[in-house]
């Protein structure tokens, strides 16, 4: 397999303009470009100013930025800067949310519960890359590839409410060809594409990876019929598919509002109760349907049992 320098032969030196991975080493805070240090500008004090670069060009968040990218490899193909000897990397987007068993899926289209850490990967053929810019949405981050290992994975973490939630993750390798055209704002804490107009811009080495998240939440709502009065014991169990079976404890009736638990509700007029949760995310199953399981002590003795079936993709 050629290295970065045989397949990109006008690089300068390895990870040079290089600001260092965003996590995990502590360079998320660095603001250096080709060994010199860039200050970028401070906040503006009228809002939505003009960001402009160090030779007076806007400076581009990703989604802007990103037709600029793709007419820049146009261009750099048509140019011949990828011969027959030096082809586009080749990169696959992964996430794991859509097995049980943690595999990763590249489905184009996958399901996350509310608060679930989705872990991603992106794999690039070795040496076609010395970063990526990923994110979700209009939100990107910058992060260094590391020689030779072609893969990088990050997590991100989803939210629903009520209603289903959409999201679009993205990323998007890079090769360096004079100094790197993503500067971090650390007044602002954002990435932002910011070609310099005197250096040769980078090179976007394979087409930008987009894996939609359908982000949900489940809400239980189970109505029995009282007898004897108030029930003297409930229990909520959430049995998922491979059989694990999870118990959920019973909220008092004056804990906080933010406390963990089920409600128990009743009963009203009709002589009607009901138990009211929320599961979390790992408390639910990974494939598909999760089954719920309510068990009443009545109050004159009865034991009944309640079930039902969740979709839980």
């Amino acid at each position: 397999m050629l290295g970065t320098h045989q397949l990109f032969p006008w690089l300068p030196g390895e990870g040079k303009g290089s600001i260092g991975a965003a996590e995990g080493r502590g360079a998320k805070n660095l603001d250096r470009v080709d060994g010199q240090v860039y200050h970028p500008p401070k906040c503006r004090s009228e809002p939505g100013a003009a960001l402009r670069d160090r030779n007076g060009s806007p400076r581009l968040s990703h989604r802007t930025a990103h037709a600029a990218i793709c007419w820049l490899a146009v261009g750099l193909l048509a140019a011949g800067v990828f011969t027959s000897g030096c082809a586009p990397a080749h990169a696959v987007l992964w996430a794991d949310t859509a097995l049980p068993d943690g595999r990763f899926s590249a489905a184009r289209h996958q399901w996350a519960y509310d608060g679930e850490p989705v872990l991603f990967e992106l794999q690039v053929t070795p040496g076609g890359a010395n970063y990526i810019v990923f994110g979700k949405g209009d939100e990107a981050t910058v992060m260094d590839m590391e020689e030779g290992r072609g893969q990088y994975r990050w997590t991100l973490v989803f939210q629903a409410g009520h209603e289903l939630q959409e999201y679009e993750v993205f990323a998007v390798p890079f090769i360096i060809r004079e100094a790197r055209d993503w500067i971090y704002d650390k007044n602002e804490k954002k990435w932002y594409f910011y070609p310099p107009r005197d250096d040769a811009s980078d090179v976007q080495t394979a087409p930008e990876q987009v894996m939609r998240i359908t982000c949900y939440r489940r809400e239980i709502s189970t109505t029995f019929k009282a007898r004897g009065g108030r029930p003297r014991r409930v229990t909520l169990t959430l049995v998922k598919g491979v059989g694990e079976r999870v118990e959920i404890p019973q909220r008092p009736a004056d804990a906080p509002a933010d406390a963990r638990g089920f409600l128990l509700l009743g009963p009203n007029e009709k002589g009607e109760c009901g138990v009211s949760y929320s599961p979390l995310y790992d408390e639910v199953s990974r494939d598909g349907t999760t089954q719920v399981e309510v068990v009443v002590e009545h109050g004159d003795g009865a034991l009944e049992r309640v079930v039902e079936t969740i979709d839980t993709p």
